[in-house]
Formats: C-alpha cells, sequence, structure tokens
C-alpha cells in the first residue's frame, strides 16, 4: 500500500519539531493579547507541517541523487533507497507540497496581516522557507553540505522564523523577551540536526556531505552539542525570569532541564553510533515537552 510508504517519507517523528516553536509562541501570545489568533495558529501549523514535510521528501530524494543515502548509512533507510517510492513520483511530491506550502502561507498572511509593508516582507519570508526546505539537499551545491550552513537554516527557520516570525503574526508587536525565546528553541533544533550528523558522520565524510559534525570529528561535535543544549537552557531560563513566572512554572522547567542534561550525558558517552537514532528521538520529544515547560 502506497499510502505507508509515503507516511513513512514524512517521518511522522520529526513533525513535532515543525510546530514546537509555534505553539510556544501561540501560548505566551495568548496571554499577551484579547484579540482571537486561534485562525493564525491553526494556519501557522498546517503551513509549517507542508514545510517540513516538503523538506523531509527534499531530502529523501536529494541524498538518493547524491550517494549520501547508501547501505553504509546508520540512519533509517529511506523510501527511494529501498526501492518503495520511485525519484519522479518523489520529484511530483516535491513540486504539489511547494505548492501548498505556499498557498498555505499566503492565506496565513492574508488573514493575519493587513500592512501591505509586513505583508511583502512575510512573503518573500515564504519563498525562503520553501527555497530552505528543498535546497538543504537537492541542487548541484545543496547548502546541507557545507559547513554550518544546515545549522544556520536550522536556527532561523525553526528559531527566529518560527517563534518570532509566528509571535508577530499574532500579537503585531515585537517583543525583545521573543528573541531570547527564538534562540532557545533554535538551538534545540540544531541540536536535533547536530545528533543525526553525529550519527551519520564517517558516511557523510566519505559521501562528501561536510556537516558540522564532520568539519569538527566526534570528539568535538559532543562538546559542541553540548554548549548548543547549556544555550538553549540558559536563554529559556532567562525568558522565565524576565516574565516572573510562577514557582510551578520552574519546577516544570527545571525538570525537563535536568532530562536535558540527562541527554548531554548520554551523548557524551555513546561509542556506538546506532544509538544516536534513540537520542535523536527523545531530543525531538524533549523540545516538545521544553515548549510547554515555558509556554503553560
Amino acid at each position: 500500500m502506497k499510502l505507508k510508504h509515503w507516511i513513512y517519507a514524512a517521518r511522522i517523528h520529526t513533525l513535532p519539531l515543525s510546530f514546537s516553536g509555534i505553539t510556544l509562541s501561540y501560548l505566551i501570545s495568548k496571554s499577551r493579547t484579547n484579540e482571537c489568533i486561534t485562525t493564525s495558529y491553526i494556519l501557522c501549523i498546517i503551513t509549517a507541517l507542508l514545510l517540513q514535510i516538503l523538506a523531509n521528501f527534499s531530502n529523501d530524494y536529494g541524498d538518493s541523487i547524491t550517494g549520501v543515502d547508501n547501505i553504509k548509512r546508520i540512519g533509517p533507510k529511506r523510501t527511494i533507497q529501498r526501492g518503495l517510492i520511485s525519484l519522479s513520483e518523489m520529484k511530483k511530491a516535491i513540486f504539489i507540497l511547494s505548492i501548498l506550502s505556499f498557498l498555505s502561507g499566503v492565506t496565513l498572511l492574508y488573514n493575519s496581516i493587513k500592512n501591505i509593508f509586513i505583508f511583502f516582507l512575510y512573503f518573500i519570508g515564504i519563498f525562503i522557507c520553501i527555497y530552505s526546505s528543498i535546497k538543504y539537499s537537492i541542487g548541484d551545491y545543496p547548502y546541507g553540505h557545507k559547513v554550518g550552513m544546515g545549522d544556520l537554516f536550522v536556527m532561523i527557520c525553526f528559531g527566529f522564523f518560527s517563534v518570532g516570525g509566528s509571535s508577530f503574526l499574532y500579537t503585531h508587536t515585537l517583543c525583545m523577551d521573543m528573541f531570547f525565546l527564538s534562540l532557545s528553541i533554535g538551538f534545540l533544533n540544531v541540536g536535533v540536526l547536530n545528533v543525526n550528523n553525529m550519527r551519520d558522520l564517517e558516511n557523510d565524510y566519505e559521501s562528501g556531505k561536510y556537516t558540522m559534525a564532520v568539519w569538527l570529528g566526534i570528539k568535538y561535535a559532543k562538546l559542541y552539542h553540548v554548549f548548543i543544549i547549556l544555550f538553549s537552557i540558559f536563554f529559556g531560563g532567562y525568558f522565565i525570569f524576565l516574565n516572573q513566572k510562577n514557582t510551578y512554572q520552574w519546577l516544570f522547567f527545571i525538570f525537563i532541564s535536568i532530562l536535558l542534561i540527562f541527554h548531554i550525558r548520554k551523548i557524551i558517552l555513546i561509542k556506538e553510533k546506532k544509538l544516536f537514532n534513540l537520542e535523536l528521538k527523545k531530543l525531538v520529544i524533549l523540545t516538545f515537552l521544553y515548549v510547554f515547560s515555558i509556554g503553560l
């Protein structure tokens, strides 16, 4: 049955990342404005999910073309690699998702923005997000194969656009504390990418994919990961401090932070590359819980 292959290609376990930042900014914005922002939130979720699936399909297609997906790869086998979906079918799906992402994004902007200049800026932002989703792995010079570029774009799209960008759509105001929150969620998402890249370090190097993990080597990639997670915790805690949250929220945040510290310890001690798969899934779940530790 083809449908289950497409669901597998969508990588369901990664999808919470696409709406974590959006949900966090929604929870905070809802407490700061009297306006009804639920419609904007729903449209944000739909657009983000479409973009995330677009990125996953593009990664499946691009890594198959470049040879990154091969028998030496430790991560889950992709649909094209396994012969479940053809290159032509995936190419059509990428085109359809690009159109759907664009239409969903424009509908979101039409519903949320009245100022023509700001509408135009966000309109350009939609194209940047679609381009980023596709070009991470596809093309003659995919930016995901260049040192640090994947990490940078994840910070921009899953941090600044996801948290700060959606917050402005909800409230039509810019708040400095949301910048710190964008950094916090952005670093967690970069952490997920880094775990993925540490797992596939050797195969990526042989395939000419030079991620931060490849450039740093496994020892310093783990140290890089430690700083990523600690910076995330710091900026999240600073946001709570600025907003004088109650004791219960501090306790929830500290509890999730402790789990993140345990995650760091696991990453440092890992010797067998396959174990990175489990930590990757854990970090996705912790990122989602982290949202509620700050937003509720």
